[in-house]
């Protein structure tokens, strides 16, 4: 695993190799190679390529490198957890679904968590954010670094279009259309055609942020400060999905003939739809739970 990490070292730019590559490469020979340090060292060239300035000495701006990317990548990791759960949501406002959760508890308790555990992450993310990006936008006009500015007006812009495109479809094209069935392909196109921008806005929001973020000169105190809001969105995420699992477990309990039926997402099977939303919001989360962990271990390092 050693070799394997000395030869990563190469991804890193020319710059960065001159100035860090003796001394990373004296500390990685320190340790016992894992492949958690291939994945810290995967995103630590990563940030080197996108964000290669140096604003502080080693020992800091490690820990800042550190500490930035475990705060954007659980961003990251709770728009993977909204868009699934968008899924859900979708599924789950059928008739038949809320009168399953009326009628069984365990349905009913475990739907209730996860929209409470959504709203907390939802809290979290925005409480620890905020405060990044005023600081980044502060900077950006000190410094006269228009390009952040810019960056930082993607996410309104986007969630602009985006409303305004569902607005579009609700109130004209939808109506011009008549009733359209489930299954009818204009209905399917047009549901498909709703989740592409509500992706193609989240993933822009989430680019244009981070790279805003790292092009600024934000300080180590408000990184620090994110982490506890990151491992709380992180913490609600994991509660997100355990519920997840607990609800489509009570309703095959509870109503087995509704889980076997094609009552998902335009009628695709239930179970598979569950099992679909359920994949994405693990590997979200664990990613999320991961990088919060990471970068609360780094909050603490000095040298």
């Amino acid at each position: 695993m050693s070799w394997l990490l000395k030869r990563m070292v190469r991804l890193y730019p020319q710059a960065w190799r001159e100035r860090y590559q003796e001394e990373f490469g004296a500390l990685l020979e320190e340790r016992t190679a894992s492949v958690a340090d291939v994945y810290d060292v995967a995103l630590g060239a990563l940030d080197a390529w996108l964000f290669p300035q140096v604003v502080q000495e080693r020992s800091v701006a490690l820990m800042v490198g550190r500490m930035r990317r475990s705060v954007l990548l659980v961003l990251w990791a709770w728009v993977g957890v909204v868009a699934a759960g968008v899924g859900f949501q979708k599924m789950t406002e059928y008739e038949d679904f809320v009168r399953a959760a009326r009628e069984s508890t365990p349905v009913g308790m475990s739907f209730d968590a996860v929209v409470v555990g959504a709203l907390v992450a939802l809290a979290a993310v925005f409480a620890g954010s905020v405060p990044i990006v005023l600081a980044a936008l502060g900077d950006a006009f000190r410094r006269g670094r228009k390009e952040v500015s810019l960056l930082l007006c993607v996410p309104p812009l986007a969630l602009g279009v985006f409303v305004g495109y569902v607005l579009l479809l609700m109130k004209v094209v939808y109506p011009a259309l008549g009733g359209l069935a489930v299954h009818d392909p204009a209905n399917v196109a047009l549901f498909v055609s709703i989740a592409v921008m509500f992706l193609l806005a989240a993933v822009a929001s989430a680019a244009s942020v981070s790279a805003a973020v790292g092009r600024s000169g934000v300080g180590e105190r408000l990184y620090r400060f994110a982490l506890y809001p990151a491992a709380l969105a992180a913490l609600a995420m994991f509660v997100v999905s355990v519920a997840t699992v607990v609800w489509g477990l009570a309703l095959w309990a509870q109503a087995p003939a509704l889980f076997a039926g094609d009552d998902g997402i335009l009628a695709t099977p239930t179970a598979a739809s569950w099992f679909v939303i359920l994949a994405v919001m693990g590997c979200c989360t664990y990613a999320a739970v991961a990088a919060a962990l990471r970068g609360l271990r780094a909050s603490g390092f000095r040298q």
